[in-house]
């Protein structure tokens, strides 16, 4: 009887090749990184598209923006999936925010005309609009037609408390990565294949 075995040379060249690319570390995580990326950036975008406002309020496009700003780097170290608006951070982990200006206030809008307008802009040369303090809040209003109209809540600090659902639900972005690295080495071991 004889056993001839043949195909080897084909099956090694598909090792070599394999070995080959899992050595080339950056080129794998950038593959890595543009798989893992486009998770982030559509579950952001279906945050935007799913954000609760208040009747007759515009749409902030807060998270839109978030997905826009969001990209996948890598090197021979990692691959990295960064979203680089401002404030993701901390909706991600909580946290208190106060004004960068010493004493300053937050101004929270209270009328849908002054959503996404700061009240430095709202009212240019600061006439007509004056601080009123209840004792327990304080409000930026003015008065219109003698009637007192609150524009927005002056506050010292707003706290934030930790939102895990600012990420893609647990296991969707290492699914992604997975997947890419699959793509990565199979797409190299049918390279080496003659």
């Amino acid at each position: 009887m004889k056993v001839e075995v043949t195909g080897h040379e084909e099956a090694m060249a598909a090792v070599k090749a394999a070995d080959g690319a899992m050595g080339d570390k950056a080129a794998l995580h950038n593959r890595i990184a543009r798989g893992a990326a486009p998770v982030m950036r559509n579950h952001l975008l279906d945050r935007n598209a799913s954000a609760k406002r208040k009747a007759g309020w515009p749409r902030s496009g807060y998270w839109g923006h978030a997905a826009e700003s969001t990209e996948g780097t890598a090197d021979a170290g990692a691959a990295t999936v960064t979203v680089r608006k401002e404030g993701v951070g901390l909706h991600l982990r909580g946290g208190t925010v106060r004004s960068s200006r010493p004493g300053g206030k937050l101004a929270i809008p209270l009328l849908a005309q002054f959503a996404g307008v700061n009240p430095r802009e709202a009212f240019p040369d600061r006439k007509g609009a004056f601080v009123v303090n209840s004792g327990v809040n304080a409000f930026l209003a003015v008065r219109e037609g003698g009637e007192l109209k609150l524009c927005y809540l002056l506050l010292s600090s707003v706290t934030l408390d930790p939102d895990p659902s600012v990420l893609p639900p647990e296991g969707r972005m290492e699914e992604a990565a997975r997947d890419a690295f699959m793509y990565y080495f199979n797409k190299a071991v049918k390279k080496g294949v003659v």
